[in-house]
């Protein structure tokens, strides 16, 4: 009743009032006396703000009182009765649904306070006490005489009122001294600049309960060890902390009432939430607190400069996880396609974001359902724990481009749903895992660029779907399985600067859709399959800096498509193949240092494409053909080292994209053309070679020999 007459509005859970009234007349004084306050001291702990008035008494206060006369409602309003009207329940929010129905209400209270209770001298009006509103007294006094109604109400209520606005001013206050630090601490870490400690300025207690609550069910679901869990220093001990006493959004731990028993539903999705809060906490920690990469990296941070996230937005604050730089998570069957709360992580894209440090296990053991892990071209180093494997619904993994070490787990094929596996450009080192053969869904196998080293598994048959086998530049040793042969889905083959030798495999043939085999650089021997010209898609091969012996074959030439092939670089004899001028698509064709024999042939000028052709270091003989002026789109001819004979030819003027020429160590003579020294002068040519010392005259020649 004091917060009545304050003028307050009332609350659905304290004191209830119970009154009892006639249809038509007004209660006696006994009655009145009859109703009374009943405090709600049953300890429950309900739901929604507290209750004054019992449901029929409610019903009158807040119902519209359009038809009955004014005193009537002013004192139906204090006594709660509504003249035969059922009583019918509303709620807190639409009694006070305006200012103008709380102001007149309250007015109504003071009115019929202070006529009602004249005898105990108490003057109350709407605007405070000894206020009177005289033109209502006037109009009403007569009338609540007769009544003869005491309602008295208790001066301190109304400074009560004058208390609670000051303590009110007061809290608020204080929760803008407590939150503005907690702002400022979240703005710099949206701007991702320099790394932030997340309860800067903040003295909360740590709950020690939730902490050991928290800390059992992380055990239990082996996302952390214990012995991590128990060290202060370590970037799990910081991340519970950070959960328990400083993440704002205070994720709840659903309660498990019986030992043993499973959740489901969303018990289940709100305890993974702490798991993923937690385990990029960790993720966080680990390579952004200074002591801690430094401990893990061994080496020194000069400039914490140089731990700053490129992008942090988001990160440690009370967002959800799903809001987080890098952060995707799965469609919400409730809320469509985004979800930007707490929920199953699907992507993690943390790509170029100059991370340092270590990667935790965590980020392994708490996101069961996560698709994609991105964290290419960062400096993150280490090892990679077995724990990788728990990711078993992981698609994509890219973890190239960093400073990793060690040897991939050997229980990575449990990752069965694995359709590209990118570890290229870092520095693990053994053997290729046996178990990569169990990958069957995988399309993409990037292992270039590292130290692996042994043979080429030969489980890796098993990997049907194959299309891209990139494992050049390692110290892999023995020979090409021919097993590779049944990969028939597999476009791109680059096994080059490894220490592969043996013969290239006749099965190599069997791969129809090959666009791209990259064999060198490699200490393979024999001849080269004949079976290759079956490879109608290719467009790229090199075979370049091998020990490969015998003729170029002729099915080269079938090959129509083929704008790229290296064979330099091993000890192939014989003649240059006539048929090879039906090759119309090549540009470029590398067959320096070899044993190559004869003289070159006039059907040369079929290879109306060719920009580069690198044919010295070989026995060729002969003049250098007239038809070599039909090759209108060459760049660079490279011819030194050989046994030509004769006057360079006129023709070669005609080639007006000509960059370079090599003519040098031959048993050339004459004079170089004039139409050549032309375009020293008018085009592109600036690197022309020749023996004009002894043998030739060239009197635009850059380098003489």
């Amino acid at each position: 009743m004091e917060e009545a007459a304050a003028g307050l509005p009332l609350s659905d859970e304290a004191d209830q009032y119970s009154a009892n009234s006639s249809s038509n007349n007004l209660a006696s004084s006994d009655n009145i006396a009859a109703g009374r306050f009943v405090i709600d001291d049953d300890g429950d702990e309900d739901e929604g703000p507290p209750s004054i008035f019992t449901d029929a008494a409610s019903s009158n206060l807040w119902t519209s009182r359009t038809g009955q006369d004014l005193d009537m409602q002013e004192l139906n309003f204090v006594l709660g009765t509504n003249n035969g009207d059922s009583p019918k329940k509303k709620s807190f929010t639409s009694g006070w649904a305006s200012r103008k129905d709380h102001e007149e209400s309250r007015k109504l209270i003071m009115m019929a306070s202070h006529r009602l209770s004249s005898e105990n001298n108490v003057n109350i009006s709407p605007f405070g006490i000894g206020g009177r509103d005289d033109d209502d007294d006037i109009d009403n006094n007569n009338y609540y005489q007769q009544q003869k109604h005491r309602i008295i109400l208790p001066l301190c209520c109304l400074e009560n009122l004058k208390f609670i606005c000051a303590l009110s001013l007061l809290i608020v206050a204080l929760v803008a001294i407590i939150v503005t630090p907690s702002v400022l601490v979240n703005q710099n870490n949206t701007d991702g600049k320099v790394p932030w400690t997340p309860w800067a300025g903040k003295t909360k207690p740590l709950d020690t309960e939730r902490f050991n609550r928290i800390k059992d069910r992380l055990l239990e679901h082996r996302i952390s060890h214990a012995s991590a869990l128990e060290d202060p220093a370590s970037p799990q001990y910081k991340a519970l902390v950070w959960l328990v006493r400083d993440d704002e959004r205070h994720v709840g731990l659903p309660q498990i009432d019986d030992e043993g028993s499973k959740m489901t539903g969303d018990n289940v999705d709100d305890e993974i939430a702490v798991f993923q809060r937690y385990a990029l906490a960790v993720f966080w920690f680990q390579t952004t607190d200074v002591e801690i990469v430094e401990e893990s990296l061994g080496r020194t941070v000069e400039n914490l400069q140089d731990l700053a996230w490129n992008n942090a937005d988001g990160w440690m604050t009370s967002k959800g996880l799903c809001l987080w730089y890098g952060v995707t998570c799965h469609p919400h069957h409730s809320y469509g396609v985004k979800y930007d709360e707490d929920f199953h992580v699907a992507m993690f894209n943390l790509t170029s974001n100059n991370i340092h440090g270590v990667l935790p296990n965590e980020l392994f053991t708490a996101f069961l359902k996560m698709t994609v892990l991105d964290l290419h071209q960062n400096e993150l180093a280490g090892t990679i724990g077995r724990e990788l494997a728990n990711m078993v619904e992981l698609e994509d993994l890219f973890l190239n481009g960093n400073a990793f070490e060690g040897r991939l787990p050997d229980n990575i094929g449990d990752l069965r749903n694995l359709q590209n596996l990118n570890v290229h450009d870092n520095r693990f080192d053994g053997p290729i895992p046996e178990s990569i053969g169990e990958l069957e869904k995988l399309r993409e196998l990037g292992m270039f660029n590292n130290e692996f080293s042994g043979r080429i598994p030969l489980s890796i048959r098993k990997l049907k779907g194959l299309i891209a086998m990139y494992l050049e530049s390692n110290q892999l040793t023995g020979n090409i399985p021919p097993v590779i042969g049944q990969l028939t889905a597999l476009e791109d083959i680059r096994l080059r600067n490894n220490t592969l030798n043996g013969p290239i495999p006749t099965e190599l043939g069997d791969l129809k859709q090959l666009r791209t085999l990259y064999l060198d650089t490699n200490n393979l021997s024999g001849l080269i399959p004949t079976e290759l010209g079956n490879l109608y898609k290719l467009d790229d091969l090199q075979m370049h800096d091998n020990a490969l012996i015998g003729k170029l074959p002729v099915e080269l030439a079938f090959l129509n498509g083929l704008t790229t092939l290296y064979i330099d670089g091993n000890g192939l004899t014989g003649s240059f193949p006539e048929e090879f001028g039906e090759m119309h698509a090549l540009e470029e064709l590398y067959i320096s240092s070899n044993e190559l024999t004869g003289e070159l042939p006039a059907t040369i000028r079929g290879m109306k494409s060719l920009k580069y052709f690198r044919g010295s270091d070989n026995q060729f003989v002969g003049k250098i053909p007239t038809d070599i002026g039909k090759l209108l789109k060459l760049e660079y001819l490279m011819l030194d080292s050989n046994q030509f004979t004769g006057a360079p030819p006129t023709e070669l003027g005609e080639l007006k994209e000509l960059k370079a020429v090599h003519l040098h160590d031959n048993n050339l003579s004459g004079e170089v053309p004039d139409e050549l020294c032309d375009l020293r002068n008018s085009f592109f040519l600036s690197d022309l070679q020749a023996d004009c010392e002894d043998d030739i005259i060239c009197e635009c020649c850059t380098t003489c020999h």
